[in-house]
């Protein structure tokens, strides 16, 4: 604790949580919808419950639960124990325990009921965990490591209807590697679970026997009657043998698994002969002859036909339906012959699960997940033959089958592509910027593999579909309402526009068309400053001289304004009219129940001119509100009584910052209560936007949150969106404020889309959405769909992107792309070419041993929104890097400098003690490519390349240069006629320099296994002297400058951490001259004089492949932004104030011990996995406060000695002032 206040801490929030998925099952959890499926999944350190929701056409994935487990999910499951109405769930982790869950519907969360301990924390080769599966009548399940050990739990609910855990059983097996487990279907008979196992025990005496080892199926069978587990059988499979599904039993099927394998699927099961069936193979000219294997799949069994069929997925993505001819001979059932038929070609999934409302969800390896409607389930046999392939052979592995091929469909037959549900992974690299001049900047990213990558144009906000975009002349509009003809109508029918320029109102009519109308009672030679439709028929119209009443009848009822006084504010609601006059005077009205309006003879003045009025909704089953709220131009707000009985009676006043413009007070839920709570929501003119709670029996104001929406004034307008009371804050942005449907939590969320100055609710029998004035513009856009965070822009690319850079005069991007083991587009052309256009186009990039395809792109995200260049290489090159260089030569010219490698091979890299070896293998060595930009840098230019002996691995301007990265080399290179010049040369690091970056004379190089060197570059004497790098091996994975003396970085272990140059060694190393004291210093340790000081550190258990220091939101601090592989990108805080240090460290401490993690994991070493937690505070931890229940909230409140209000409000402003 005094390491972290000695120097600087900082505060760490996850902006959007990993989304590369574990594991995904289906489950029923609901106990009153006992048929309704839900998808239960873990992704990065988060598990999910979604459900699929069907609307008619509309169909979606909604996220009914997401929790934070503070651990490595390793599986999920899910199991219904005899008896029971819903299914339990299972968590297996790096926690060293069994987790199993309950959802509880009313609370909407998960419930832990057991947590059972095996073995030590961590991720471990003998630590059973690595895989899990559950008997499918819900009476055990098995959690396997990949060594040795496995473990049995057995379930049994007592007479109290209690559930109970056996002890574990182990099932251990020494000298044994585990590749998989699935659980048999053998009915109500003892659960049995197989496993395929590889005995190493013959390599220990015979190392030769390591190319091929044995690899067995072994079946582990539960004994219920006596409580333990026994070896039962073992089988002799294919030593390439990856993956088992399992065969429906009992009544169902005839038991047994599916082994699947490279080439070929066998049925195996312990009273069966063996049977197999090979794999097709994509036929084609353009396609090498290799074997493909499974990589997910699923099954779908009706018990009512007794039929049953698989979908197995290959490594190219082509899903095959798989089905087994099945005889009973003698009650037993046995399989006469398997049928392979191609389904549909989709993306390569971690998971595919088959929902029983006949669809397919597919949680990919990269890239959004999908879920298709299921139109037809290819049971025609006469429906392509040729892609139809059956077999009863009954080969062993060692016995060859015959090699088939079938062609892939370039279009979907079989299914419809119906929703996805968004995902980042995996993301290559990020980089924030503000390129468009908006309040907040964007993120740019690169993100996918192969051809489904796209760059990513990322704003933090929702979006929304305009239906209706028509032009109102060249009239300025600044409000806009809409009404119903009727109280108890279910459309709008009137939009009444007002504009102040013009002192006009113009009416509008919704019907097929949104059409003016002429015939109104509506006053249009005056402008509206508030219009309402109150009592059951009548409508309200205020404007700067009088009140309009219009009855249903068609009767009119003016109130004029009193004399020398005009009207300049007004709120209503269904029975109540408060308007402030320009003498500081307030009027009040009330309806009775006859309609009629009677306004109040006195006019209380307020303290100076009124600015904004607010009056609340009434309440169901009543004939007033109980307070109004004003604003005046003394900065200050007054809460008032708008009882009938003591009618405008002062009950508090509030100082602000700014003049308040607009005020709407608005009834919606409290999460903490679960009640309807008054907020009263405040804009100013600052830009800043204000919300607090009116005590509903003082009138007083508390729990006041704040947060900066834009430069212009904010004006706030209540609108209802999927049934739930919102406002609209408008400023530089439109913000809408709800409350959020997973998290019950108050969010503010712009809407990407253009300014917007007023807007309203807009419902018609065709649409349910808004409207709104921009300009002179009226738009109709559709609700946007509540609890999004980003949205996207994306645009295409052709391979899986490696890095890129911008342009620093122009919004262009420059990314270079590449694929291992696929043909480039040059070797297709001239297989095209040999087979005389008889060659069949390829679904997806051909694949090809050895070969490389890669491209160098340029492209525009802000206006054409395409690529502008395209660049491909050839000779088996791939590009590794890039930068844009203004070298001072060419008179700072900006060019593309790309690094390449030929003939790369992707090898681990191995290290040793006496000789550095780089972590790229190359036979052809490296080139250095420069090209010219031209057409305001959407062209390339090709100049020249380099020859390098071995690949380059980083290049970063420098001082008018390029700095260059070769294996653990050092150069500086300028420009040349024909090639790049070398300017000098330096060994700098043990291994491979993976990163450069620079600020005046200084490098930081990070190394791929030694973590980061601080380098100084001696112009003079044209050397490059290393004065301090790290004592501890990182794995670097990206790295940048914080600061002249602070290098910040991440590992690919899932590490952060900021490292800082001591002040002695940065004041050595600036000396001029080469007579300081940094040239003639001992190297200590094998490295460099100096030792860098570890400031912070943390493990965020994602691969940090992007860091950079920046702001996120308007008039927010710096912060350092990161982004890691699997989709999380986060932001590291530094504290402003040692009490904030302490309070919030207080606040961890106290949540650690109060808010249990689901799998049992402790949150200290978790955040501490490879190096103990330093100067940081974990802030996702922090915000599990706001989703604790009343009591919890009291006591960890207790514990910091704050109100629970203030702590809510401390930790969403430690968010809400530096992002979103």
């Amino acid at each position: 604790m005094a390491n972290t206040q000695a120097t600087q801490a900082f505060y760490s929030i996850t902006l959007e949580p990993g989304s590369a998925p574990t594991a995904a099952c289906m489950c029923s959890v609901l106990p009153a919808q006992s048929k309704e499926q839900q998808i239960f999944e873990a992704r990065g350190e988060r598990v999910f419950l979604r459900r699929l929701v069907i609307d008619g056409e509309d169909v979606k994935v909604e996220t009914m639960v997401e929790h934070d487990t503070f651990s490595i999910v390793r599986g999920v499951g899910s199991f219904r124990i005899p008896g029971m109405k819903e299914d339990l769930l299972t968590i297996s982790s790096d926690s060293g325990r069994m987790s199993m869950l309950r959802y509880l519907p009313e609370k909407n969360k998960f419930e832990r009921i057991h947590l059972e301990t095996f073995g030590k924390s961590g991720v471990r080769r003998t630590v059973p965990g690595q895989y899990l599966a559950v008997d499918p009548r819900g009476r055990c399940l098995m959690m396997a490591s990949v060594e040795k050990n496995k473990v049995v739990y057995i379930f049994q609910r007592n007479s109290d209807g209690e559930i109970n855990i056996s002890s574990p059983h182990e099932a251990n097996q020494m000298s044994a590697l585990c590749v998989d487990v699935c659980p048999l279907d053998t009915g109500w008979e003892h659960p049995v679970f197989g496993a395929l196992e590889i005995d190493y025990s013959a390599v220990e005496s015979d190392p030769s026997t390591a190319e091929r080892p044995e690899k067995h199926l072994v079946y582990y069978t539960v004994d219920l009657g006596l409580n333990h587990v026994v070896r039962s059988w073992s089988a002799d499979v294919d030593p390439t043998a990856n993956k088992l599904f399992t065969v429906p039993g009992g009544a169902e099927g005839p038991s047994g698994v599916i082994v699947c394998a490279e080439g070929r699927l066998y049925y195996k099961h312990n009273n069966h002969p063996t049977m197999s069936i090979a794999i097709p193979t994509r036929g084609g000219s353009l396609e090498q002859a290799r074997n493909r294997i499974i990589v997910s799949g699923c099954m779908f069994s009706n018990k009512s036909k007794r039929t049953f069929f698989f979908l197995l997925q290959t490594d190219d993505g082509d899903v095959f339906k798989l089905s087994m001819q099945v005889e009973v001979d003698q009650e037993l059932q046995q399989v006469q012959s398997m049928t392979l038929k191609y389904y549909e070609t989709l993306p390569v999934a971690r998971e595919m699960l088959l929902i029983k409302k006949g669809y397919i969800y597919i949680v990919a390896e990269s890239g959004p997940s999908k879920m298709y409607h299921v139109d037809s389930l290819a049971d025609d046999e006469d429906e392509e033959p040729e892609n139809t392939f059956t077999s009863s052979s009954l080969a062993e592995h060692d016995e060859p089958l015959e090699v088939v091929t079938f062609h892939p469909r370039p279009e979907m037959q079989f299914l419809t592509h119906t929703v996805d549900v968004p995902a980042l992974h995996p993301l290559i690299r990020t980089k924030v910027d503000n390129l468009t001049n908006e309040d907040t900047p964007q993120i740019y990213a690169i993100q996918g593999r192969g051809d489904k990558s796209v760059f990513k144009t990322i704003r933090h906000g929702m979006s929304v579909s305009d239906a209706v975009e028509s032009s109102l002349g060249n009239v300025p509009y600044e409000q806009i309402w809409t009404m119903k003809r009727q109280e108890g109508d279910q459309f709008h029918y009137y939009i009444l526009l007002s504009s102040s320029y013009t002192d006009k109102t113009t009416v509008l009519g919704i019907g097929e068309e949104v059409e003016s109308l002429d015939d109104t009672a509506f006053l249009t030679v005056r402008a509206t400053i508030c219009a309402a439709q109150m009592g059951d028929n009548a409508h309200v119209q205020v404007h700067a001289r009088g009140v309009r009443t219009i009855q249903a009848s068609g009767a009119v009822v003016e109130w004029p304004a009193p004399t020398h006084r005009t009207i300049v504010a007004g709120s209503a609601n269904q029975r109540q009219l408060l308007l402030g006059l320009s003498s500081g005077e307030l009027a009040f009205f009330f309806m009775d129940q006859s309609g009629a309006l009677n306004a109040l003879e006195e006019y209380p003045e307020m303290s100076d001119k009124v600015t904004a009025i607010g009056i609340g909704p009434t309440p169901k089953g009543q004939m007033q509100a109980r307070y109004g709220v004003v604003g005046c131009e003394d900065r200050t707000i007054r809460v008032l009584s708008t009882d009938l009985e003591t009618p405008l009676e002062a009950r508090s006043v509030q100082a602000l910052s700014d003049v308040p413009v607009s005020i709407e007070v608005v009834t919606m839920l409290d999460p903490d209560t679960n009640s309807s709570v008054d907020f009263v929501h405040i804009g100013l003119k600052s830009g800043l936007y204000l919300r607090a709670i009116i005590d509903e029996a003082t009138g007083e104001l508390s729990d006041v949150r704040t947060k900066f929406l834009g430069h212009k004034p904010v004006r706030i307008f209540p609108v209802e969106v999927h049934g739930q009371p919102c406002i609209m804050a408008c400023s530089s942005r439109p913000w809408l404020g709800y409350h959020h449907p997973v998290t019950k939590q108050y969010t503010l969320t712009p809407l990407v889309t253009s300014p917007l100055i007023a807007v309203r609710p807009f419902i018609s029998e065709h649409l349910n959405g808004l409207c709104g004035i921009a300009e002179s513009d009226l738009r109709i856009f559709s609700e946007p769909e509540l609890g999004g965070r980003f949205v996207s822009e994306d645009i295409a690319l052709q391979y899986t992107p490696r890095n890129f850079a911008r342009n620093p005069w122009y919004p262009i991007f420059y990314t270079i792309e590449g694929d291992a083991n696929t043909m480039s587009q040059a070797t297709i052309k001239t297989i095209q070419e040999q087979a005389n256009g008889a060659a069949r186009p390829p679904v997806g990039p051909p694949r090809a041993a050895s070969h490389w395809a890669s491209c160098i792109q340029a492209l525009d995200p802000i206006t054409s929104k395409s690529i502008t260049s395209t660049i491909h290489l050839t000779d088996n090159e791939t590009a590794l890097c890039c930068a844009c260089v203004p070298f001072e030569s060419r008179d700072w010219e900006v060019y593309l400098v790309v690094g390449t490698a030929q003939d790369l091979n992707n090898s681990p890299m191995k290290t040793t003690s006496s000789q550095a070896t780089p972590a790229y293998q190359s036979r052809g060595g490296g080139f250095l490519h420069v090209y010219k930009l031209v057409d305001e840098g959407k062209t390339l230019q090709f100049v020249h390349k380099t020859r390098f002996a071995n690949p380059i691995s980083a290049l970063t301007p420098f001082k008018g240069r390029v700095a260059v990265g070769v294996a653990n080399e050092l150069f500086i290179y300028d420009i040349g006629s024909t090639a790049v010049l070398r300017k000098s040369r330096g060994t700098v690091v043990p291994n491979t320099i993976t990163s450069l970056e620079a600020s005046g004379d200084r490098l930081a190089v990070a190394d791929v296994a030694e973590s980061v060197t601080f380098v100084v570059y001696k112009a003079k004497a044209n050397r490059m002297i290393p004065f301090a790098d790290d004592v501890i091996q990182r794995w670097t994975t990206a790295a940048t400058l914080v600061d002249y003396e602070t290098v910040a970085g991440g590992d690919k272990f899932g590490n952060l951490w900021l490292l800082r140059c001591p002040e002695q060694a940065s004041a050595e190393a600036d000396e001029d001259g080469m007579n300081g004291f940094i040239v003639n210093e001992r190297s200590y340790m094998g490295g460099a004089p100096y030792k860098l000081d570890l400031r912070a550190h943390i493990f965020v258990n994602d691969i940090p492949t992007s860091i950079q220091r920046t702001s996120l939101v308007a008039g927010g601090a710096d912060v350092l932004f990161w982004s890691g592989l699997g989709g999380t990108m986060g932001i590291l805080v530094p504290f402003i104030s040692r009490e904030d240090v302490a309070f919030f460290t207080s606040l961890e401490q106290a949540l650690r011990s109060e808010e249990a993690v689901l799998t049992g994991r402790d949150h200290l070493m978790f955040r501490g996995y490879y190096v103990p937690v330093k100067g940081i505070v974990d802030g996702d931890l922090c915000e599990r406060f706001l989703g604790m229940g009343v009591e919890g909230k009291q006591r960890v409140a207790a514990e910091v000695e704050r109100e629970v209000r203030e702590v809510e409000k401390k930790v969403l402003e430690m968010r809400g002032r530096v992002a979103f």
